[in-house]
């Protein structure tokens, strides 16, 4: 383990556990009513009268449910966390108190707190989410062209019934496959933009305590928060970790590319003015 790994502190992770739970939940409760609904279909095909409607009742059962669980991780679970979340890089980055939850050595920058510091995290965090999102993507993608694969089969052979395609395709282009995917794809591509953007900024010096300095860095604070909120997608952990050496790595060579020295940034002729 180390160094890094045994200071590091993230109290704020305890609000996103109940977010994994839940999506897996609402996962499986997806899958089972895609199931289900063509176990409707051939209800009929059970010899058992009094059981031909317990599939039609365990779907509207797993459908609501599913339902119910989805609002509450768009409207409560995830807005909270990121919340919390945006508070802790607030607080990081001018060293005040927003949030009782401890944190530390989330960032990895060393300058001191200002709007500087600020922009940095959101530098990181992009970098960060940009790499994550890109891993991601290439399963969904995979995913994807699987079951876009089995629809066009479907679609093509004659012997598929009108209703098990209609079921097929409801449950392709749903929020949990196609839907999914874009979301991932548009948070991915954002924060590559928004990368480039705060890179070239630090690149060139650019004066953050001028006030377009700083319009600038709070501009892209609010792009990152508000792609973040709309795309309403957590990022893998499993992938975060095992990508996390590496990326680090890559981010200690950025911050020395680009100069990120407390020092350097306490000079006042360090920036090109009007940049």
């Amino acid at each position: 383990m180390t160094k890094l790994e045994t200071m590091r502190i993230d109290d704020i992770d305890r609000y996103y556990r109940p977010i994994e739970r839940i999506e897996r939940i609402s996962s499986a409760l997806f899958w089972a009513s895609a199931a289900l609904s063509i176990v409707v279909l051939y209800s009929q095909c059970i010899p058992q009268e009094s059981l031909r409607d317990v599939p039609t009742l365990l779907f509207a059962t797993s459908v609501m449910l599913n339902l119910i669980l989805t609002l509450y991780l768009k409207f409560h679970l995830i807005p909270k966390a990121e919340g919390k979340r945006r508070k802790q890089l607030l607080s990081d980055s001018f060293d005040v108190p927003l949030t009782p939850e401890q944190t530390q050595g989330y960032y990895n920058n060393p300058l001191s707190p200002s709007i500087q510091k600020l922009g940095a995290n959101v530098l990181e965090n992009s970098f960060f989410s940009k790499a994550v999102c890109g891993r991601m993507a290439i399963r969904e993608r995979v995913k994807v062209l699987i079951y876009f694969t089995v629809w066009i089969i479907a679609a093509y052979c004659r012997y598929t019934p009108l209703e098990l395609l209609v079921i097929v395709t409801q449950t392709l282009f749903s929020g949990e496959i196609i839907t999914r995917l874009v979301r991932l794809e548009v948070l991915r591509h954002r924060s590559e933009d928004l990368f480039e953007e705060l890179y070239h900024e630090f690149l060139h010096k650019v004066d953050f305590t001028s006030s377009t300095g700083t319009a600038c860095i709070l501009d892209s604070f609010a792009t990152y928060e508000a792609v973040k909120a709309s795309a309403a997608l957590r990022q893998s952990t499993r992938i975060f970790e095992a990508m996390n050496p590496q990326l680090t790595r890559e981010w200690g060579e950025i911050c020395k590319r680009l100069g990120l020295k407390e020092e350097s940034f306490n000079k006042p002729n360090a920036y090109d003015v009007g940049k």
